[in-house]
C-alpha cells in the first residue's frame, strides 16, 4: 500500500509543479512531456475535454484521473484495480505528504511582469514556437527570470487547457494550490501556450488521436480510506 500511495503522489506532484503556465481550449488527444522532477520519467497526458483527462507514468501501475473537477488515483493491488480519492488521501497523510506540499508553500507563477519575444524560432515536439524572455513573480513575492518557447498552435493550447484547467485544478482542489491565475490569464490574453518553460516543462510529443471512453473510467468503487486506516490502526 505504501508503494501505491507513493506512486500516485509522485504523478500528482509532477503535474502540479510542472504545469503552472498554460492556455485556452477544446479538443481531445494525447501528449507526452517532462517536468523538473527528475525522479519521474516522461508523463503521458490524455484528454477528451478539459473536464475529463488522465495522467500516466511509464512502467508504473498507477495513474491519475480528473473527472468533472475531482482527482482520483488508480492502481493495482494484488492484481486488482483500486481507486482512491486524492483529496481524501492528502487529508489523511497530512502536511508532510507530496500533495500537501503543493499547497500554500508551493512556489508558482503569480504574475508575469514581462514577456519579451526574441524573434528566434524553435521547434519543440514538432511544433513551431518562438523564444521568449519571461520575467515573473512567484507566490512568495520573489522576482524570477526564465526562457520559454511559446506557440499559438491550437492543439497545444487545447492540451494545456485540459492539463491546467482540468487535471491540475482537480488535484489542487484538495491541496490548496493557487496563485497562478494571473500568469494563466496573461497567456490566454495573448493566445499563447507553453512548449518549454525553463527546466520545469518540456513537451515531447502531441497528437489529436481520439481517446476512448474506457480510458477515463474508474475501474472500481473508490476505497473509503478513512475506514481503511481505522482498520489498519485497529480502531
Amino acid at each position: 500500500m505504501k508503494s501505491l500511495i507513493c506512486s500516485i503522489l509522485r504523478v500528482g506532484l509532477s503535474v502540479g509543479l510542472g504545469t503552472t503556465l498554460a492556455s485556452a481550449a477544446l479538443a481531445e488527444g494525447q501528449a507526452r512531456f517532462q517536468t523538473a522532477d527528475r525522479s519521474v520519467p516522461s508523463l503521458t497526458f490524455s484528454w477528451q475535454t478539459p473536464e475529463r483527462s488522465r495522467l500516466d507514468t511509464p512502467n508504473e501501475t498507477a495513474h491519475v484521473l480528473a473527472i468533472d473537477g475531482k482527482a482520483w488515483g488508480v492502481a493495482k493491488v494484488a492484481g486488482h484495480p483500486v481507486t482512491m480519492d486524492l483529496d481524501q488521501l492528502a487529508a489523511l497523510l497530512g502536511q508532510h505528504n507530496a500533495l500537501a506540499r503543493l499547497g500554500p508553500d508551493a512556489v508558482v507563477p503569480s504574475q508575469i511582469t514581462s514577456l519579451e519575444a526574441t524573434g528566434q524560432r524553435e521547434t519543440v515536439a514538432g511544433v513551431n514556437g518562438e523564444r521568449y524572455r519571461v520575467s515573473w513573480v512567484d507566490s512568495a513575492g520573489k522576482a524570477r527570470f526564465d526562457e520559454a518557447i511559446l506557440t499559438d498552435d491550437p492543439l497545444v493550447r487545447e492540451m494545456q487547457d485540459a492539463l491546467l484547467g482540468g487535471m491540475t485544478r482537480a488535484i489542487a482542489s484538495g491541496t490548496g494550490v493557487s496563485g497562478h491565475e494571473g500568469a494563466e490569464q496573461e497567456l490566454k490574453r495573448r493566445g499563447l501556450a507553453v512548449l518549454r518553460f525553463g527546466d520545469d516543462f518540456r513537451l515531447e510529443s502531441i497528437s489529436d488521436t481520439p481517446q476512448p471512453d474506457a480510458r477515463f473510467a474508474m475501474p472500481s468503487k473508490p476505497l473509503d480510506l478513512q475506514q481503511l486506516m481505522r482498520g489498519v490502526m485497529g480502531n
